[in-house]
């Protein structure tokens, strides 16, 4: 199964990337066509350093996706992927929180205000004690399209829950495999004769 952005923050995302480019095209063409002064130089300079810091959060949240499957879940932004194994989550959560642009979750909205915006992220709590916010299913946390955010954490806890079924840890296999030892030790003590028992009397 793969999980990705709500249209409506990748449309954005998306015009906001081709606004950034657009900037810096432009910015970077001016000297060319007005002259290369000191003070347009610095210009263009700060105008295209401000659009590649829009552009680059805007195309990692066109690319983010996540990939989750019986074996785990699978984080990919700007074509690199992380792994993190079912056996290796303890729980998925879902944490409010404001909205960021670095990270993609201001896209949800038109006009940016980090302020203002708050956002619902779902969350992998991993064994070793780090929480992996996963933006790229962020939903705003109130309004009609918060439910996004809360059916991709539903749907994260659910296949986590069959996977521990399907595919138990080795801690799992473990204590089942002591119960299961106990469990056939008990039944042998049970079953074995005492040493003093009649059978042993009338035999002497």
């Amino acid at each position: 199964m793969e999980l990705h952005p709500t249209p409506e923050s990748w449309r954005i995302a998306l015009l906001t990337a081709i606004g950034a480019l657009g900037v810096a095209l432009g910015a970077a063409t001016a000297p060319a066509l007005l002259g290369g002064s000191g003070a347009l130089l610095t210009l263009v300079v700060i105008a295209i350093v401000a659009s590649l810091a829009t552009l680059a959060p805007a195309v990692g949240a066109i690319s983010a996706a996540v990939d989750v499957d019986t074996r785990g879940v699978t984080i990919r932004r700007f074509g690199r992927a992380s792994r993190f194994a079912w056996a290796d989550i303890v729980d998925v959560r879902l944490v409010e929180r404001r909205a960021s642009v670095p990270d993609g979750t201001e896209y949800h909205w038109m006009v940016p205000n980090r302020s203002g915006h708050v956002v619902a992220v779902p969350c992998l709590e991993l064994a070793d004690g780090r929480l992996r916010q996963l933006p790229a299913l962020a939903a705003p946390a109130n309004g009609p399209k918060s439910s996004a955010a809360h059916e991709h954490a539903e749907a994260l806890a659910y296949l986590r829950a069959m996977s521990l079924v399907s595919y138990p840890s080795d801690q799992t296999r473990a204590a089942s495999n002591a119960s299961a030892s106990a469990t056939v030790a008990h039944d042998i003590h049970r079953s074995a004769p005492s040493i003093g028992s009649n059978s042993d009397r009338s035999s002497i």
